[in-house]
């Protein structure tokens, strides 16, 4: 079995854990009598955690190794995530979120490391996709069975169970052979310094956007339209599946249409559909646009990875992507305390979503700086 295969393998198992457990949590708390504001403080002490602790390990994986870092962290994952699930007090849930999110964030960040040291350019944006394929179709079935489950079994002994088989999901990782890692000192020529500028202030952007709203897919469609758990779940799946089928062929399609034109293109899409979500209630159009704008947005995450993570130098790609993170899941946190605050009804919905659709169109803008410099240099990745 080729390494890429083991590290798809190991996002699939570990995605359908951590989905079926997500896509429960906020319910599992709305159920015991949490209100958003606690929801969404709670979901920022996870989001700083992603930020803070994700950063400080992948600067340490950077020094120690990723395999060693992933066998060490994955335990504690399942622990601080079933922790959350016997809160004694609003703090305990702040600080058990914060750990959980801190561990949970960086597997991601691991996993695109080592699709990066275990391909070529021949073949990278396909593996790429296909990694991000196979996460998103772990959000169809964790999505669809995590909210039958639920409803049939109780949300807290399907997220325990979750949580216990997400432990195996570490199997595929045993064999992976790791890449040594470059010691010494590195230098950004002018061109990767730009390409780190983008990575960050692109993430800074959207993490500000997606974090309004992204992370309470389920709490909006069940204030809007009291929609049941199983419903919701079916939602938030078909919206991940049409991700992953995208994804799946995102190689294809850059070599197509171009990979920078392609993100650039999607980038200046998906404000346009945020801002109708901001208006439209009627709740098949309102699903439809919702599912929409999360397809085209992601679908072309791979092309985003492979276009940025190829032109740094390999001794700091996991700093690289916990500095990235940090940008990512900081807005993200700041966002879900700005949710916490105005998802008081229809009308601080229609405000959450116009502030997105801002957030989202400066990114979009910060693409086409980005694209510009580019110059060409998409082609090398794409033409195989």
């Amino acid at each position: 079995m080729s390494a890429p295969v083991k590290i798809i393998l190991f996002t699939f198992f570990n995605g359908i854990s951590r989905n079926i457990y997500q896509v429960l949590f906020n319910l599992y708390l709305k159920s015991l009598g949490y209100d958003n504001e606690i929801i969404g403080t709670i979901m920022s002490y996870n989001l700083w955690g992603g930020a803070l602790l994700a950063l400080l390990i992948g600067y340490f994986s950077d020094k120690v190794g990723r395999k060693k870092v992933l066998f060490l962290i994955q335990p504690f994952i399942v622990v601080f995530a079933i922790m959350r699930l016997f809160p004694l007090s609003a703090n305990y849930l702040y600080i058990s979120s914060f750990l959980y999110g801190g561990l949970n964030a960086s597997t991601r960040i691991l996993s695109d490391v080592f699709i990066v040291e275990n391909t070529h350019n021949k073949n990278r944006a396909k593996f790429f996709g296909l990694n991000f394929g196979a996460n998103m179709l772990t959000g169809v079935l964790g999505n669809a069975t995590g909210g039958i489950l639920g409803d049939l079994f109780g949300f807290k002994n399907v997220m325990i169970s979750a949580m216990i088989l997400r432990l195996f999901a570490i199997v595929p990782m045993l064999n992976l052979e790791e890449k040594r890692i470059k010691k010494g000192k590195f230098l950004l020529n002018d061109f990767q310094k730009k390409v780190f500028s983008f990575y960050i202030f692109s993430t800074a952007s959207v993490g500000f956007g997606a974090g309004l709203f992204i992370h309470f897919g389920n709490v909006i469609f069940y204030d809007l339209f009291s929609l049941s758990a199983t419903l919701i779940g079916f939602i938030l799946a078909f919206a991940q599946l049409g991700t992953s089928i995208g994804s799946a062929f995102s190689h294809k399609l850059g070599k197509k249409f171009g990979a920078g034109r392609l993100l650039l293109i999607s980038h200046f899409i998906v404000p346009i559909l945020i801002f109708m979500l901001a208006i439209v209630r009627e709740p098949i159009i309102f699903t439809t646009i919702y599912v929409s704008r999360f397809t085209i947005m992601n679908m072309v995450n791979p092309i985003f990875n492979t276009l940025v993570l190829s032109f740094l130098p390999s001794n700091i790609l996991a700093s690289s992507a916990g500095i990235r993170n940090f940008a990512n899941n900081g807005m993200r946190a700041i966002a879900a305390m700005v949710f916490a605050n105005l998802a008081t009804g229809n009308e601080g919905y229609f405000y959450i979503f116009i502030i997105s659709a801002a957030f989202y169109f400066i990114n979009a803008v910060v693409t086409f700086i980005f694209y510009k410099n580019l110059k060409g240099k998409d082609k090398e990745f794409y033409e195989h």
